[in-house]
């Protein structure tokens, strides 16, 4: 997939915080880092719960706008300690659609955390509702520049952690 993939009717959203330091080019590049970091993050989400929920149908190419964020070797740390391949996060994914029909994810306090050549680092907090046990997470997540992927950025590792229980945020 090539270009920004705007998943329709995703509740997913995100703000990015943190300041940036530096020269008016460094400022520059590092906002665009930020943003991007931003948008990619949403757009995954958006799809994921597009996904999950059911509201995207069971088609190859809605499976391959997640699919195809991450590169071959990606990773995920889940919440609970787990350690994925992509293999096994696909497959999951993949047999979850439309098991979580009323989730929504809402992204939160997106920051770019590093930007070192092709890599960048940035961390966030997904908010789910409507799963039944709704928990939420502070992520990191690791990216590398691809110029071809939505956001010129694909996923190579995701580590989550489980937050205190604490009230929602406002929505929007």
């Amino acid at each position: 997939m090539t270009g920004p993939h705007k998943a329709a009717g995703g509740t997913a959203r995100g703000t990015v915080a943190g300041s940036v330091r530096g020269t008016d080019a460094g400022r520059s590049r590092e906002a665009d880092a930020a943003a991007a970091c931003r948008a990619e993050i949403v757009r995954l989400h958006e799809v994921i719960e597009r996904w999950l929920s059911g509201r995207a149908p069971r088609t190859a190419e809605e499976f391959d706008a997640f699919a195809d964020a991450q590169l071959p070797g990606f990773t995920l740390s889940g919440p609970d300690g787990s350690s994925l391949t992509r293999d096994q996060v696909l497959a999951w994914v993949e047999a979850a659609h439309g098991r979580t029909p009323g989730i929504e994810i809402r992204i939160r306090e997106v920051e770019l955390v590093a930007a070192d050549g092709p890599l960048l680092v940035a961390a966030y907090q997904e908010w789910q509702r409507g799963t039944g046990a709704d928990r939420n997470r502070r992520s990191t997540a690791v990216f590398l520049r691809d110029p071809a992927a939505p956001h010129g950025l694909r996923w190579r590792h995701l580590h989550e952690t489980w937050m205190p229980e604490t009230p929602a945020p406002p929505s929007g």
